[in-house]
């Protein structure tokens, strides 16, 4: 099947800035503002900024509870400050709920919540290893040691016993059973893996390598190499479509989205961020319906919303310094 390749490059192209009402969806856009150290809860359909929370250094991913009513914030790294915390928020009123120390564990970083149970799993990258935590409880519930460095990203299978994880500094990623926390595989890597995500079917694991400038496709279940991309970009984010056709890779230097199609590889779309003032986009998130792309643009303190039916920006929303990890609720915060 072929596919029209779109260059979307210019302010003229369908672009609403910030307060234009684009959806009548009574739902909530979570971001975490990693240089600013707050986090942005936005009305979606005002695309307003109704709350932003202080929370804790350096929050650079975020995790949404099956039910859409809390969110958990990692709290990272950054120059003279080592987090050892995680954050959790209310989204109905942007209320900060309870701190959960877990240390020993250092740098919180990748994180998702296993599915319809009280836990999240979380990379640790200070002390190289990957933890889960019941939020409920506030405490640390299990641990795999990859023993690597740069135990950065994850991204768990469609059916949640599965995390890939992916370590930079090792040029590795390993793959962990989230139900015994056993490291079951560790498969090699181009150089500098980071983003990586897993196809809805579970078919296809796509690790993309900062340095190399590559993306590698596995088979999840094999850990073989399908296929290797030579994105010549540095591919920061890597997401899968809701319905697994497209796959949306962010270029962080480049100020732009590729797309690819997850058949044949071919690009579908570029969308060129830079004339909305989205720099340096770091993160990636489909509505749930697949109707909306959200970029995180890190330099440009807002986030980009591209319409995927023509690839193109139709809003920019403002936000705080460091626009990062993203999450997406059903549910409308109060002003």
């Amino acid at each position: 099947m072929s596919f029209t390749r779109y260059l979307i490059t210019t302010v003229s192209t369908v672009c609403l800035v910030a307060g234009t009402a684009l959806s009548a969806s009574a739902a909530t856009l979570i971001v975490g503002n990693k240089y600013a150290g707050t986090v942005s809860f936005i009305d979606l359909e005002s695309g307003q900024e109704v709350k932003r929370p202080v929370t804790g250094g350096s929050p650079h991913e975020l995790a949404l509870s099956p039910d859409g009513e809390q969110v958990v914030v990692v709290s990272y790294l950054e120059d003279g400050y080592i987090g050892r915390e995680l954050n959790v928020f209310d989204v109905a009123t942007a209320a900060h709920l309870k701190t959960i120390d877990i240390s020993p564990h250092m740098a919180p970083h990748g994180i998702a919540w296993l599915g319809d149970t009280d836990s999240v799993i979380v990379t640790t990258e200070e002390t190289r290893d990957v933890i889960t935590v019941d939020v409920v409880k506030g405490t640390v519930t299990g641990q795999a040691e990859p023993g690597l460095i740069g135990t950065h990203l994850l991204a768990l299978s469609p059916d949640f016993s599965t995390a890939y994880v992916t370590s930079r500094g090792s040029d590795k990623v390993s793959v962990v059973d989230a139900e015994t926390m056993k490291i079951t595989h560790t498969a090699s890597t181009d150089v500098g893996p980071e983003a990586v995500d897993v196809s809805p079917d579970g078919k296809q694991l796509w690790v993309g390598n900062n340095q190399s400038e590559t993306i590698i496709v596995f088979d999840p279940q094999t850990m073989e190499r399908q296929e290797v991309i030579e994105a010549g970009f540095l591919p920061i984010r890597v997401r899968f479509h809701p319905e697994g056709q497209a796959v949306a890779v962010a270029d962080l230097r480049g100020d732009r989205v590729v797309v690819y199609e997850s058949g044949n590889r071919e690009v579908k779309a570029e969308i060129d961020l830079a004339p909305h003032g989205a720099y340096g986009p770091a993160s990636l998130l489909f509505s749930p319906d697949g109707n909306s792309l959200f970029v995180g643009a890190q330099d440009g303190a807002r986030v980009a919303e591209i319409d995927t039916s023509s690839w193109s920006v139709i809003r920019v929303i403002e936000t705080d310094e460091g626009a990062d990890g993203l999450a997406y609720s059903d549910m409308k915060v109060s002003v």
